[in-house]
């Protein structure tokens, strides 16, 4: 049982502390002088990949999600429009997989201006990653969509 509750704590730490080094990477990151127009402000998404394994039990793909508001309104983020999308294909789980973890205190509903939301999952690669090879994971909700990055999986991701 300690052993059990041990990689589990384990394998939460270093996902916290893989968003943690992506949220400290982002401020750090020198800010880009553009001209912004209207037509490009509204709801932002960022995603980022990491594979996990294959030294923890569950091999996994850690994902961390940002959601940026970077309009002059108040936007409703519509969270139960977002969908985890694999290889083109929207997982039909997306709902529950956002849903759990940690929220912001009364979910997540309305971003202001110049807010943001960030936080992570973990998704087992013998479950949604097989074969091995590259994949193409994004994230897409009401008034967004992320870029789609690439996520190499080999024999010794897991």
């Amino acid at each position: 049982m300690w052993a059990q509750n041990r990689r589990n704590i384990v394998r939460v730490a270093v996902l916290m502390l893989s968003l943690a080094l992506v949220i400290f990477i982002a401020q750090k990151a020198p800010a880009k002088k553009t001209t912004s127009s209207k037509s490009c402000r509204g709801l932002h998404a960022g995603i980022r990949a990491q594979v996990m394994g294959p030294n923890i039990e569950t091999p996994n793909v850690a994902l961390s999600f940002t959601l940026l508001n970077d309009s002059d309104a108040s936007i409703d983020v519509k969270a139960g429009s977002w969908k985890i999308v694999v290889d083109g294909t929207e997982l039909k789980d997306s709902d529950y997989l956002l849903g759990n973890g940690p929220h912001p205190v009364g979910g997540y509903r309305v971003l202001n201006p110049g807010e943001s939301y960030e936080f992570g999952i973990a998704l087992p690669i013998v479950q949604y990653f097989l074969p091995n090879g590259e994949h193409n994971v994004s994230w897409r909700g009401a008034g967004f969509e992320s870029s789609t990055i690439g996520v190499a999986i080999t024999p010794a991701s897991h």
